[in-house]
């Protein structure tokens, strides 16, 4: 049994909402986390220490520590083929029918009154993402699902970096007061947190002048991906709102998740 029910598609996606995590958590809100793959698909160059242990366990094991840091009582990986393109016919793509099943199977027996996953364009476009969306509204369906689903990655007024844009937030989540659990959830994932506090530095001459650009034009959305910003708490310090998208309502005309419990809370602004 799970008050939150998080849905995610990699170890490190719950970065996108880990305020959100860290709220329920402070609610004494029962939390589990769902990630679709092991993240096999990743890369190892980032790993300060090689290690011999193979990429899936390490991230396993990042997510796990990450998810105990903002408050989440249970991790359970569906093992799906870490892979670019997952919705493509043929061997090698995700089994979308046994996904929607297990999915369902998960969601009826955890019974939450919220979940929270990826929303329609995956945030940045990510084709995983945008499965696991599918398939989660797909088995909500199926099984009649009755309380709330809220997609991350919604607009944010303001905020410049690749994921606001994806659908009008219906729920702003000021997560300032969880500077620094977000801040340690990222650090423990040791093979991708340089992809979020890093420049990226090109490697060919297209991408050099691509990079040049960037910096010239350092508040824009293409430059601030050649930005560093050197460490975790930085990072979130840049981006101290998430956004949510109300993807369904509950059964029965009752108000949504964070109508019904955080209607007074200060950090928590809803567009009714």
């Amino acid at each position: 049994m799970s008050d939150v029910l998080v849905i995610t598609a990699h170890p490190d996606d719950e970065v996108f909402v880990s305020g959100t995590i860290c709220l329920c958590a402070e609610k004494g809100f029962r939390i589990t986390l769902v990630c679709t793959t092991d993240g096999e698909g990743g890369s190892r160059d980032l790993l300060f220490d090689k290690s011999n242990l193979p990429l899936e366990e390490i991230r396993r094991r990042e997510l796990t520590l990450s998810a105990w840091v903002l408050g989440a009582s249970e991790v359970c990986f569906l093992s799906q083929a870490d892979i670019a393109t997952p919705d493509a016919a043929g061997e090698g793509s995700w089994d979308q029918p046994n996904l929607i099943s297990t999915l369902g199977r998960i969601i009826r027996q955890c019974d939450p009154k919220l979940i929270l996953t990826h929303g329609l364009v995956g945030g940045y476009g990510h084709p995983a993402h945008r499965l696991v969306h599918s398939c989660v509204m797909t088995a909500a369906r199926e099984i009649s699902f009755a309380g709330s689903i809220f997609s991350f990655c919604g607009q944010v007024e303001g905020a410049f970096f690749s994921w606001h844009f994806d659908q009008p937030s219906d729920v702003l989540v000021d997560a300032r007061a969880f500077l620094q659990r977000r801040a340690a959830s990222l650090s423990y994932h040791q093979t991708q947190v340089a992809y979020f506090v890093q420049p990226c530095f090109p490697r060919t001459v297209r991408k050099f002048a691509s990079a040049l650009f960037g910096f010239a034009f350092v508040f824009t959305v293409a430059g601030r991906k050649r930005v560093p910003i050197a460490t975790p708490t930085r990072f979130f310090r840049k981006f101290p709102v998430e956004g949510l998208v109300l993807q369904k309502a509950p059964n029965g005309g009752r108000l949504h998740f964070f109508l019904e419990h955080y209607l007074n809370d200060h950090r928590v602004q809803i567009d009714h």
